[in-house]
């Protein structure tokens, strides 16, 4: 299986939507981090279509890890090297962490979202466009990431 393929698409990933400007000409935040319930939406896709999980990352979840490696055709312990956290569509840009903590604490209880991002690390899955916590996977895992740096213009 090519790790570098998501259904029929090949190829580097570029141009992410988070980055396209507005009419105003500026590049704003995704929906999904600040309005819970598009991002709950967009989560539960993702949970349905590609076997986002495993629910709590800190438990052993072995019934979780072998049926996403055997969709991978790799061992488990394989498999739990793949995560949002080092996926090619998981953003983790300094924009985008201020995006999630001014959707979720309001940009101004500064410590409060840190706690919160030290607890599920938190970054934005480009392709489900949802907020997405690093120890968690799913199908549409690709090599490469994490996106931590936005393109120049």
């Amino acid at each position: 299986m090519n790790e570098n393929t998501w259904g029929t698409y090949k190829g580097q990933i570029t141009g992410f939507r988070f980055e396209q400007k507005d009419a105003k000409g500026e590049k704003g935040c995704p929906k999904a981090t600040s309005d819970i319930a598009v991002n709950l939406r967009n989560r539960s896709k993702a949970i349905k279509t590609a076997l986002y999980g495993p629910l709590n990352p800190s438990e052993q979840n072995s019934d979780y890890w072998n049926k996403i490696a055997k969709e991978w055709d790799v061992d488990a312990t394989s498999a739990k090297k793949q995560r949002c956290g080092n996926c090619a569509v998981f953003i983790v840009t300094p924009e985008m962490k201020s995006c999630i903590s001014s959707g979720l604490v309001g940009g101004e209880r500064k410590d409060e979202w840190d706690s919160i991002d030290s607890a599920g690390q938190l970054g934005y899955c480009e392709a489900f466009d949802f907020k997405c916590a690093s120890k968690r996977t799913c199908r549409a895992w690709v090599t490469g990431g994490p996106i931590t740096k936005t393109k120049a213009s």
